[in-house]
């Protein structure tokens, strides 16, 4: 029966996943090739990217989402940027703009709405009073800013940024050439990183280029301007094709997609090499999938656990391995998009700590006879609430973002970095095991003597992989440190919150060897980790100072200061006497 289980979950999970898009969407050959359109390459904030890529990120700034409803049809976003960027009226009126504030609501004067998105056409008639509440909160000093001055600053924030992206592709001999002057200026104006360039080199010219500043090099208005380059005739395709998806012309903007994929591999084969797999990779969704897997594996485990029944363990140990397959091919294809190792960003190092969380999960209970479920445990709640972190900070546009110059080394990514996230990951497996021993001695008759000792000795030894791990990591930091900036050591927050761990690994380790603590204690100070351990990943960014103050994100604040909350309520769970726990009855 146990194998039968088994299988059914291996099957289950095999038609589940590849049957919710993996497969691209059918186009016949009367339908606009859009999924081909998203393969085209572009080049945005220093990387190349698909255009499907692009669309994704920029959606999801504005939106928090990767595809967009319209008339109760769900529309992707290559097709809601496609609309856009070719000027198609209907694009003004997808609802894409999240406004959740209430006062930024009311002083728009929109209505309140079950998911707090509203369109470019409803917001426009109020961009005056939009624009003179961003300039009164900008013009506020950060710390004197309320919570309604950041909220219209982040909308404001949106709006324009959907202007000047859109602005970029916008087709010159459709602008009336009274105004063909001042938007030609305005458009030269902005930051040629802040705005998607969309012409690769080819035969014509050796840099990537604006579509707009190619396609003005064909206006004769323009001719005088002395500042644009030469023609490109990628440009004059590319705006063909924009012009005829305008005008409903299917069979025009397909054989223009084939006629500019087939220059574009004449020309500049190298560019094209990577996007087909990267739209595949944002097909996947592998990250999302393997969060509900993972939380379906905890809710299995904790029934078998709890009940003692090795059935669902057993079918939870193997849902958890078909979580982490497509979980590793993620980080294996962002290493081969990204060319860099896996760990570069806040972002990367979720998913990173939680992939490694989740495979000590595996080794615990294929190895660790007596777990009993606990590796199951672990690996499922710490697998989905990581890739939950990443989801939410995903939030900000690419996650493989161009690195900064002090980060732009791999030999130092692939060692320093790796080595203390996995030392991160150690402390947070020891200190989710603590959570897991207090929580369940004081609210179940599970924990009995052999369970207690299982599950001290697993906290114990990875806790010894975790004080190993994070102080090989950390000198490697230093001497990472003495090469970049001159100093081995400057007391930066980021240094101080690794040596946090490192003493407080080392602090836990001496306890228990000089028996000043029992597995109780040792359970309480492991859950204290976790919020050493958040504080370096997390809190030392928010201070906004230092050498490493790279990694701010403002929404981290308020889940780090829950995270921490929930952390102290259980170890004062676990200080509670033993006789009033359940298990200690």
């Amino acid at each position: 029966m146990k194998k039968i289980i088994i299988n059914g979950v291996v099957v289950l999970f095999a038609v589940w996943f590849f049957q919710s898009g993996v497969r691209p969407p059918k186009e016949s050959e009367t339908d606009f090739q859009v999924t081909a359109f998203g393969q085209l390459p572009v080049k945005y904030e220093g990387r190349e990217k698909p255009i499907d890529t692009l669309a994704r990120n920029f959606l999801t700034i504005l939106s928090d989402k990767q595809s967009v409803y319209h008339e109760g049809e769900r529309v992707s976003a290559t097709q809601w940027f496609l609309d856009n960027i070719s000027g198609r009226p209907e694009a003004l009126d997808y609802q894409v703009f999240r406004v959740e504030n209430m006062d930024v609501l009311s002083s728009l004067g929109l209505e309140e709405r079950k998911r707090f998105r509203y369109s470019f056409r409803e917001i426009l008639p109020r961009i005056g009073n939009l624009d003179a509440a961003s300039r009164s909160a900008y013009a506020k000093n950060e710390k004197q800013r309320d919570l309604y001055d950041k909220q219209v600053i982040k909308v404001a924030n949106k709006f324009y940024l959907y202007q000047n992206v859109m602005s970029s592709f916008e087709d010159p001999t459709a602008i009336p050439s009274e105004q063909l002057m001042s938007t030609a200026q305005r458009y030269m104006s902005l930051g040629k990183y802040s705005i998607p360039l969309a012409v690769p080199p080819n035969a014509g010219n050796s840099k990537w280029r604006p579509l707009m500043s190619a396609l003005l090099a064909n206006h004769p208005a323009m001719k005088s301007m002395g500042n644009v380059g030469p023609p490109d005739a990628m440009a004059v395709k590319f705006g063909v094709m924009l012009s005829a998806y305008r005008d409903g012309d299917v069979a025009r903007f397909n054989d223009t997609l084939n006629e500019y994929n087939a220059s574009l591999q004449r020309e500049n084969p190298a560019v094209l090499e990577k996007m087909p797999f990267e739209t595949f990779y944002n097909r996947l969704g592998a990250f999302m999938k393997s969060a509900q897997l993972y939380l379906l594996v905890f809710v299995l485990s904790c029934f078998g656990w709890l009940a003692r029944k090795r059935g669902p363990i057993s079918a939870g140990l193997a849902l958890m391995i078909c979580a982490f397959i497509p979980h590793t091919f993620a980080i294996i294809a962002r290493v081969f998009l990204s060319g860099y190792p896996p760990v570069t960003n806040l972002y990367s190092s979720a998913i990173f700590i939680g992939w490694a969380a989740v495979l000590a999960g595996i080794v615990l209970e294929l190895v660790y006879r007596k777990a009993e479920g606990m590796g199951n445990l672990v690996g499922g709640i710490a697998g989905f609430t990581t890739l939950l972190v990443a989801h939410f900070l995903a939030g900000d546009g690419d996650t493989m973002e161009q690195m900064r110059a002090v980060l732009d080394t791999r030999f130092w990514l692939a060692t320093h970095v790796i080595t203390v996230t996995l030392g991160y990951m150690a402390t947070f497996v020891a200190g989710t095991i603590g959570v897991f021993y207090i929580l369940a001695g004081l609210l179940t008759r599970r924990v009995d003597e052999a369970t207690r000792d299982n599950m001290f000795r697993m906290m114990y030894g990875t806790a010894c992989f975790a004080l190993l791990l994070s102080f090989v990591g950390t000198v490697l930091g230093g001497l990472w440190a003495d090469d970049s900036w001159g100093r081995f050591w400057g007391w930066d927050p980021k240094e101080n919150g690794a040596l946090l761990i490192v003493i407080w690994n080392a602090i836990m380790l001496h306890a228990k060897y000089g028996k000043m603590v029992g597995s109780r204690g040792f359970a309480v100070m492991a859950v204290t980790g976790n919020i050493v351990t958040a504080w370096s990943w997390f809190g030392v960014n928010q201070l906004s100072v230092g050498l490493h103050s790279y990694g701010f994100t403002s929404s981290a604040t308020f889940w780090l200061l829950v995270f921490v909350a929930s952390q102290l309520v259980v170890i004062f769970a676990g200080l509670i006497p033993v006789k009033v726990w359940r298990s200690g009855r």
